[in-house]
């Protein structure tokens, strides 16, 4: 959790760095968030259906095929939320203020769902949970690196604190309403991998115009391999 703290005040640091870069890093950054979606994040919500039916008996109330159509309908709310408020951000209208303080909310529940799920996902593997750390740390970096920039007094005066302190609030939920039930994580996790995908998509996949390919497949590459070892590890 002290590499996602630590991200909110070294995006300044990087905001300052070259052009170049800051393309290096955005390159690797959304290389590896990539991966992570795609490698880890998707398999996890296809095959968490089966495993709710069978873990929580949800299968006497609904067909498996339901309940991973469900957890995708969570994740699906996750793109259409942050979708909606990168719309609203967009617009110059009287809305701005109000914009302004959705996108920041939607910022720093995913900072609360990180840091809520994280102890869970840790227990049942600590190399998931540092790759996972990853995946957000790469987030968070390039989405602070965007704030630093277009609105710096914004940024330092207010943002990095509440990212911060939803860090630590969803960390205290985590410990002190534990055990997590299965549901509630398997909601977190879909609504925060929607979020997750919809940031990949839209803001850390650099412009072609302004990648640097090497640094963008050594990223992707080196995130699906470290997810794919423990998977022979257990086969």
């Amino acid at each position: 959790m002290l590499i996602i703290a630590s991200c909110h005040w070294y995006a300044v640091v990087l905001a300052s760095q070259s052009d170049s870069q800051q393309q290096r890093w955005a390159s690797l950054g959304g290389g590896a968030g990539l991966a992570y979606v795609f490698v880890h994040l998707l398999p996890e919500l296809a095959s968490g259906g089966s495993e709710l039916s069978e873990t929580i008996g949800m299968i006497a109330y609904a067909p498996t095929h339901l309940v991973e159509a469900l957890l995708f309908f969570v994740a699906l709310l996750g793109v259409l939320v942050v979708f909606s408020i990168d719309v609203l951000a967009q617009r110059q209208t009287s809305l701005s203020p109000i914009s302004s303080w959705l996108h920041l909310s939607s910022f720093a529940a995913i900072n609360y769902l990180y840091a809520y799920s994280l102890p869970s996902l840790i227990s049942t593997g600590i190399l998931y949970g540092v790759l996972f750390t990853v995946a957000v740390a790469s987030h968070i970096l390039l989405a602070d690196r965007f704030s630093v920039i277009h609105h710096p007094r914004r940024f330092r005066q207010r943002n990095r604190w509440i990212g911060s302190a939803a860090l630590v609030l969803g960390l205290l939920n985590a410990f002190l309403l534990h055990p997590i039930s299965d549901l509630t994580l398997a909601f977190a996790t879909a609504f925060l991998g929607g979020g997750l995908l919809m940031t990949v998509f839209r803001e850390e996949l650099p412009a072609v115009n302004s990648t640097r390919l090497l640094w963008f497949l050594s990223g992707s590459g080196g995130m699906a391999i470290l997810l794919v070892i423990p998977m022979f590890r257990h086969a």
